[in-house]
C-alpha cells in the first residue's frame, strides 16, 4: 500500500490503550535480569534467504534433508561404518558440522527464530537488504566429496524467494553499505561462519544508534552521523571532547526511539497486516511533494489524528493549533516526547527500560567504563578488524583516507587522534604499507 493510503488512514486510526512499536527497531524494553544475544545463525539464515532470494520448500524440514543425503550417499559408498560416520562429522549435535560446511544451510534456521529479540534483529536487518539487488551465491571453496555431494543434494529442498516489500529501510545510507558487507561475507564463506556473531552484533549497534540520531532529522533522508569511538587501548584524555560527549550523546538520541516511533506506527495503519511502513522522513518527503491541495487534504487528517492522540494520552490541547505539514509532524513528534517523559508515569517507566535494553543488550560490547575518564565508546581489536575488511571490500588495499570515509560510511568515526592510533596498529598488525612518508600514500590491505 502507498504513502497516500496510510496518511489518509490516519485521520481516523483507533488510537490503543497501549504503547507499541512493532517496526524499525531491533530491541524492546528489558523485562528481565538479562536477555541474551540474538541467535546469530537465525538471524544469519532470514539475511541470507533475503540476500540469495532464496527460501526452503514447504516441508523441507532438517530431519528430511539428514535423510535424504544419508540415502543419497549410502548408494555411492558401501561401508558398513559409513553411516555412522556422517552421522558424527556432520549431523549430532544439532547438525553442528553442517553449518561448518557452507553458508548455504543457515536457511534451515531461517524462520526458527526462538525469542523475540531474535526475530526483532532478523526482521529489521533483513529489511535493509530488500531495496538492493539480490547478492550472489558463491560456492564455498575446498570442499571434500561428501561436502559436495551434500550440497548438491540441499538444492533440491531450495526454491525462488519473493519476499513482500513490507517495511521500507528507514536508513538508505547504511542499508547500501550493509548489503555490500554481506555480498563480501559471501565470497569468503570460511570467514563468515568465523565472524557471524561480530557482523550481526556490529550491526545491529550501527543501525541502531544511527536510526536514533537520525530521527530529530526527520524533515531530510538520513545520512551517517557523527558517532566517535576511541580504540580500546586508547587513552580518552578530558580534551578530547568529541570521545567523551559521544555516549552521553547517543543515550539521549535513544530516549527518542521508543516513543517517536510508536507514533509513527499509528501513521502506517497499525491495523492493516497488508500495509507498508514507511520510515518518518518519507511520509514528510511525500507531503512536500504534492500541490497545496493534495498536501492540504492529507494535512487535515494528521491534524485530527494529532487531536485525538492527545486526548486519549490525557494531554492538554495545543495552544496553537499546526498549519502546515511540518508543523502537524512536528507537533506529532513532541507529544509523543512529552506522553514518555511525564514524572512517574507508566510511559517513563517504560522508556528507560528500553534505554536500558539498548546499553545491556545493543551497545554492551561497544560501551567501556573509564572511571575518571567517564564512559566512552571503544572498538575493540575484532570488530576492528572486521570492519577493516568490510570498508576494504572487494579491493585488496584501500588508501588510508578513504578508509576513514569508508568507516563513517557505516557509521563509525574517529578523531585525528584516534586515526593515528589507528595507523600505528594496522603497522603493527602487519597489513599497513607505506608506498612513501605522504599521508596519502598510505595504505591498508583486509587480512582476508
Amino acid at each position: 500500500m502507498s504513502l497516500r493510503d496510510n496518511l489518509q488512514a490516519a485521520a481516523s486510526v483507533e488510537i490503543k490503550d497501549r504503547n507499541f512499536v512493532n517496526h524499525f527497531l531491533t530491541f524492546r524494553q528489558q523485562r528481565g535480569e538479562k536477555i541474551g544475544d540474538p541467535d546469530v545463525m537465525a538471524v544469519a539464515g532470514e539475511l541470507l534467504s533475503i540476500a540469495w532470494r532464496k527460501a526452503l520448500k514447504k516441508g523441507a524440514a532438517i530431519d528430511r534433508y539428514i535423510e535424504a543425503s544419508i540415502a543419497r550417499l549410502s548408494k555411492k559408498i558401501a561401508d558398513e561404518e559409513f553411516e555412522n560416520l556422517l552421522q558424527h562429522m556432520y549431523f549430532d549435535d544439532n547438525a553442528k558440522g553442517l553449518f561448518q560446511v557452507s553458508p548455504d544451510f543457515m536457511l534451515f534456521k531461517a524462520g526458527g527464530a526462538s525469542s523475540g529479540n531474535t526475530r526483532h534483529v532478523g526482521t529489521v536487518l533483513g529489511n535493509m537488504l530488500l531495496s538492493w539487488p539480490e547478492v550472489t551465491t558463491v560456492s564455498s571453496e575446498n570442499l571434500n566429496f561428501l561436502e559436495a555431494e551434500l550440497l548438491d543434494e540441499f538444492q533440491s529442498f531450495v526454491c525462488e524467494l519473493s519476499p513482500p516489500d513490507a517495511t521500507e529501510d528507514y536508513l538508505p545510507f547504511m542499508g547500501e553499505v550493509f548489503a555490500a558487507d554481506l555480498s563480501l561475507l559471501c565470497r569468503y564463506p570460511g570467514y563468515m561462519m568465523q565472524n557471524l556473531k561480530a557482523f550481526v552484533g556490529l550491526y545491529n549497534f550501527l543501525y541502531s544508534a544511527q536510526l536514533a540520531m537520525n530521527l530529530r532529522s526527520w524533515h531530510t533522508e538520513p545520512t551517517s552521523k557523527p558517532l566517535y569511538f576511541i580504540m580500546d587501548t586508547e587513552r580518552a584524555s578530558s580534551e578530547r571532547t568529541y570521545v567523551r560527549e559521544a555516549l552521553s550523546s547517543l543515550i539521549d538520541y535513544v530516549e527518542d526511539l521508543f516513543p517517536v516511533l510508536s507514533a509513527l506506527e499509528y501513521l502506517n495503519q497499525p491495523d492493516n497486516k497488508e500495509a507498508t511502513r514507511y520510515p518518518l522522513w518519507k511520509h514528510f518527503q511525500y507531503l512536500e511533494g504534492l500541490s497545496e491541495e493534495e498536501s492540504g487534504e492529507l494535512t487535515s487528517g494528521l491534524k485530527s489524528f494529532l487531536k485525538r492522540y492527545r486526548e486519549t494520552r490525557r494531554r492538554e490541547p495545543l495552544s496553537r493549533e499546526p498549519s502546515t505539514s511540518k508543523d502537524v509532524i512536528k507537533a506529532i513528534v513532541s507529544t509523543a516526547k512529552e506522553i514518555f517523559s511525564q514524572p512517574r508515569s507508566s510511559q517513563l517507566t517504560v522508556n528507560r527500560k528500553v534505554v536500558a535494553s539498548f546499553e545491556s543488550e545493543v551497545a554492551r560490547h561497544f560501551i567501556q567504563n573509564r572511571k575518571r575518564g567517564g564512559r566512552v565508546l571503544i572498538m575493540n581489536q575484532d570488530y576492528l578488524l572486521l570492519l577493516t575488511n568490510l570498508a576494504v571490500g572487494n579491493k585488496e588495499k584501500l588508501q588510508y583516507q578513504q578508509l576513514i570515509e569508508e568507516f563513517k560510511r557505516r557509521g563509525v568515526w574517529f578523531d585525528q587522534q584516534s586515526q593515528q592510533a589507528l595507523m600505528e596498529f594496522y603497522e603493527r598488525v602487519g597489513n599497513l604499507e607505506r608506498m612513501s612518508d605522504s599521508g596519502d600514500a598510505v595504505y591498508v590491505r583486509k587480512t582476508i
